[in-house]
């Protein structure tokens, strides 16, 4: 008889440990998708900095000009909206670095989006926005 009395007492706490423990699973299955998107932003941002750098750094066909600043701006942007990345600032800058005595230019495209986390919205929590920065560096053609 006493197993009896045992038995009703515990009979909803398997229903409530799983719903707790798929509440869990879930909320971690939801950080690593989130993450995991985070990661592919950031992948897409890098390679729009590395096409700009590149379009920076070859002379306009049939000239010996390079592509303005507005230019490689205009084409990373371009590249940035194909992958769906809205809101970035993209930064042209070109340094002079001196190698076996031979002063080369090189271009520096960097690029800086913000990024939203759905993970606290979900909760109920504040916005979470984390500015995501790359970079991209490449010797001018025209050294």
């Amino acid at each position: 008889m006493t197993r009896l009395k045992r038995q009703r007492r515990e009979r909803g706490a398997t229903i409530v440990e799983a719903a707790i423990t798929m509440l869990l699973l879930l909320m971690f299955l939801d950080g690593v998708l989130e993450f995991g998107r985070a990661y592919n932003v950031y992948h897409i941002m890098t390679n729009a900095a590395r096409e700009g750098a590149r379009y920076a750094v070859a002379p306009q066909p049939g000239t010996t000009s390079l592509p303005s600043t507005t230019q490689v701006q205009s084409e990373v942007n371009s590249f940035l909206t194909s992958g769906g990345i809205s809101g970035a600032t993209v930064a042209v800058n070109t340094t002079t670095q001196t190698v076996n005595a031979v002063p080369l230019t090189y271009t520096v495209v960097q690029v800086t989006a913000p990024y939203n986390f759905g993970v606290p919205q979900l909760l109920g929590l504040s916005n979470t926005t984390v500015n995501l920065t790359t970079s991209a560096e490449m010797r001018n053609e025209t050294n």
